[in-house]
């Protein structure tokens, strides 16, 4: 797992007033609204005698340990020792990491690193999201899998053929082949589109809008563990579902889907698209948590690569050049230490004032 990414912790609508403890990336955070409605994000663990933050309450604007009352504020200072009275000044050292924090597509984004604002990978952009002319359909689904399992699943066109109840032919085509794949790279990501054949459509609807099964449709990540898949039905129908996950820990994915579409904008569609989209997914969690090994190996042993494979080939590469940045964790170490040592993944602020810590930073390769 990798920090120095945005990863989504949750729907913008479960962030309230109360502390929301969340899991990512195997670590603890809490969630909470100030009065302004502002979102925050902290370490879920206070770094007086370790207690979990998200256990506490909100006052005024900030969230209160329920062990002794000790406050942190958004920004991850501590503004209150109700057993040393009051004071003009709290040490710093009492500080804890927070992380900066954006809402975008319904949904709590949070940068869970330490670089600085300038350097930081963008959070994949939908800009169809609220356009006129396109409705968004919201889901999301847990998975016990790995997150690159996903993402390798998702940037592969040859396994819709065989997955994919409704798409392709199912393997009843002898010539099937994946066409030649053209890589689209971008800041953050890379992608390609392949021209599809699917005759037999589940839905009516759908299959009216692509009456011979032809079609274009493509698929790409963005930074660690987000995707997008297009498909165009024709020349101006367009269905775009997009994934943005967050690992839980190492084998348990949380993903938030969004999937855009500019046809059939009636709400009366919408129970077509979700059933649809319900039945790729299910199709796709049977076979991917059943992956062997579930973790892939970083040697790639255990495979015999093929052309199809492009897309999923250049994701494994940049995740070898975002850990040669020094952004992946070094669980085999935090897994020794478990249940001695309280890790913090390192913020902006440890950055910029690097003394003074009471937690200690997640150990990285």
């Amino acid at each position: 797992m990798f920090i120095n990414f945005w990863y989504p912790a949750e729907e913008s609508e479960q962030v309230t007033r109360d502390p929301l403890k969340v899991q990512m990336l195997g670590l603890q955070f809490v969630l909470w609204r100030d009065e302004n409605g502002t979102a925050h994000c902290i370490s879920n663990t206070c770094t007086h005698r370790g207690g979990s933050l998200g256990d506490g309450k909100v006052v005024g604007n900030c969230v209160q340990c329920p062990y002794h009352g000790w406050q942190f504020n958004g920004e991850g200072l501590c503004e209150r020792i109700p057993s040393l009275g009051p004071l003009d000044q709290v040490p710093e050292r009492a500080q804890i990491d927070a992380y900066p924090v954006e809402e975008r597509y319904g949904l709590v984004f949070v940068f869970l690193g330490d670089l600085p604002e300038s350097e930081r990978p963008t959070i994949m952009p939908l800009p169809e999201y609220g356009q006129d002319g396109w409705r968004a359909l919201h889901t999301r689904y847990t998975w016990n899998c790995n997150y690159v399992r996903l993402v390798e699943n998702q940037t592969d066109p040859s396994h819709v053929e065989y997955v994919h109840s409704g798409m392709g032919m199912g393997g009843r085509d002898q010539n099937y082949r994946v066409p030649k794949i053209n890589i689209e790279e971008y800041p953050w990501g890379a992608g390609a589109m392949v021209q599809f054949y699917s005759p037999e459509l589940p839905d009516q609807d759908m299959k009216d809008m692509s009456p011979e099964g032809r079609g274009e449709a493509g698929s790409g990540y963005h930074g660690i563990c987000s995707t997008w898949t297009h498909v165009h039905f024709n020349e101006t129908d367009r269905f775009y579902p997009v994934l943005y996950t967050v690992p839980r820990d190492e084998l348990t994915l949380e993903i938030f889907q969004i999937a855009m579409r500019n046809c059939m904008l009636d709400d009366k569609f919408d129970k077509n698209f979700r059933e649809r989209i319900g039945v790729a997914i299910e199709e796709d969690r049977i076979v991917v948590e059943k992956l062997d090994p579930p973790i892939p190996s970083e040697q790639e042993i255990g495979e015999f690569i093929v052309p199809a494979d492009d897309v999923l080939m250049h994701y494994r590469r940049a995740r070898k050049e975002w850990q040669e940045r020094g952004w992946r964790m070094d669980l085999k170490t935090m897994r020794d230490n478990q249940n001695r040592i309280a890790y913090a993944i390192p913020s902006p602020a440890r950055r910029e004032r690097p003394d003074d810590w009471a937690l200690t930073p997640v150990p990285l390769l």
